[in-house]
């Protein structure tokens, strides 16, 4: 079963047993591992002992194997229903889908929208999930990934997570439908330039404590598709700022030449892997440069598949490393340094905003618009491949760096609120050219409908030094 329908049950049957046991409302955040954030306002407090009464009857529905319910109703009659409940931000974005014709899901007399095409047949199918407790009122939901119960609660992560969504409250812009509102106004500009300057303040505050803390390598990871290479270039002027000289450092640089890298089961090559990295060079280089000695690094040319290397370097004393790429945090690419002298930093589009009260926008699927751009504008290649080839990439970090996120000295969130509308814009064009007979239409059907409740932003409103530029093109950092 698609992983987005078996979320939309799970999430359906707790909403469900929320509403009967406590006459609460259940808000879904964000994602966290593999695991769905969220809170509940009822009548009494939910505590450890409140949630697993939740799971219980959650439990009692699986067994009971009780029907979703798959109705069809026009956009009027959703519209109504939503207004008369009180979910404002539901009825808004029903106007925007556009079909004439909306899929509503019931349960048990209860009725909800996910933007899924579709939902479980039964509570019955929905045995694998668990209830993780964070305080009062909060929680994960837990779903499978890979056929197994597999979550971690990555504390670091959920901060950052929680500090941008009560920065977007504190603005207005909790939901989707207030970002529109904003962009039909004529006053997103506004919101751009305020989302930029706390994107850089955070970035300003990271340099000062790496100053403090006279650190002489910045490790800078993340999963595809973050901004690395904005988010380096950008720490390396704020640490020029204060006197300090930043060599920034690709660890695309040091991948090992084709021949040798390691491939998939079908023959690809494997880039997402940590054994596509020559350690060995990478820690002779860096150690040599702490030594103060001077160092050819390497310059890896994608076309080629081998990388020939640059004019020596050396760094001085009022100079620091800022190494950026996806291993960057990985104990077995850094085993081989000091660890006093090193800094760790994860970034990641951590995105605030929710569709609703009951659907966000997923992180992931950020990325992957990113991606496709980013793909199609600099390689070649078409949204197609992308697709087809995301698997891998979500397979490699899931190996290589989200297990190693919380041993980050900080994280650094770089989405903006406001990009969905912005990404929209490269991106369905590229989504609708992807033939019916694809494996990878029904994936580029779904983005195009979360797509369909965001209005569209102008590129030129978008800084140069802004991260998206680094995606849509534009950048000053492009090299």
């Amino acid at each position: 079963m698609n992983l987005k329908i078996y979320q939309a049950g799970l999430k359906f049957m707790l909403i469900n047993t929320v509403k009967r046991l406590f006459n609460g409302e259940v808000s879904f955040e964000h994602s966290l591992d593999h695991g769905i954030y969220g809170t509940i306002q009822a009548s009494v407090p939910i505590d450890q002992v409140a949630l697993n009464k939740i799971k219980e009857q959650m439990t009692s529905m699986v067994q009971q194997n009780i029907p979703f319910n798959k109705k069809i109703v026009s956009k009027k009659e959703a519209y109504d229903f939503y207004k008369k409940k009180g979910y404002k931000e539901k009825a808004y974005n029903i106007l925007n889908i556009p079909n004439v014709a909306v899929s509503i899901f019931s349960l048990e007399g209860q009725y909800n929208y996910f933007y899924t095409h579709d939902i479980p047949a039964s509570t019955g199918v929905l045995q694998y999930f668990d209830l993780f407790y964070v305080d009062i009122n909060k929680f994960v939901l837990i779903y499978p990934f890979n056929g197994k119960l597999d979550f971690t609660f990555r504390r670091k992560l959920f901060e950052t997570f929680n500090d941008y969504n009560d920065w977007s409250h504190r603005l207005g812009v909790p939901y989707v439908s207030n970002l529109n509102n904003i962009v039909a106004n004529g006053t997103i500009s506004d919101l751009i330039r305020k989302n930029d300057i706390i994107q850089d303040s955070r970035i300003n505050d990271v340099a000062k404590d790496i100053i403090e803390k006279n650190k002489k390598i910045i490790l800078l990871a993340g999963p595809s598709s973050s901004g690395k290479t904005t988010t380096s270039r950008k720490l390396a002027l704020y640490l020029s700022s204060y006197g300090i000289s930043a060599k920034a450092i690709s660890l695309d640089d040091f991948y090992l030449d084709n021949d040798k890298k390691p491939v998939l089961q079908d023959g690809r090559i494997d880039y997402e892997s940590i054994d596509a990295i020559d350690v060995s060079f990478f820690c002779q280089c860096l150690n040599g440069l702490l030594k103060g000695e001077e160092v050819q690094l390497p310059l890896y040319d994608f076309t080629t598949g081998h990388h020939v290397l640059r004019d020596p370097i050396k760094i001085e004393e009022n100079e620091v490393l800022v190494v950026e790429g996806l291993h960057a945090i990985n104990p077995k690419l850094i085993a081989c340094l000091d660890p006093s002298v090193l800094y760790k930093v994860y970034i990641s589009p951590l995105t605030p905003l929710g569709i609703d009260r009951h659907n966000y926008v997923s992180t992931t699927d950020n990325r992957l618009l990113r991606r496709m751009i980013r793909d199609f504008r600099t390689r070649g290649s078409s949204a197609e491949k992308t697709l087809l080839t995301w698997g891998d990439v979500r397979s490699g970090e899931e190996q290589y760096i989200f297990p190693y996120t919380d041993t980050v000295d900080t994280v650094i969130n770089t989405a903006y609120i406001y990009e969905m509308g912005v990404l929209k814009v490269f991106c369905e064009p590229l989504l609708m050219n992807i033939p019916m007979d694809s494996e990878a239409y029904e994936e580029a059907r779904r983005l195009l409908a979360a797509l369909n409740v965001f209005y569209p932003i102008s590129s030129e409103l978008i800084p140069h030094d802004n991260v998206l530029r680094e995606f849509i093109g534009g950048s000053v950092f492009e090299e």
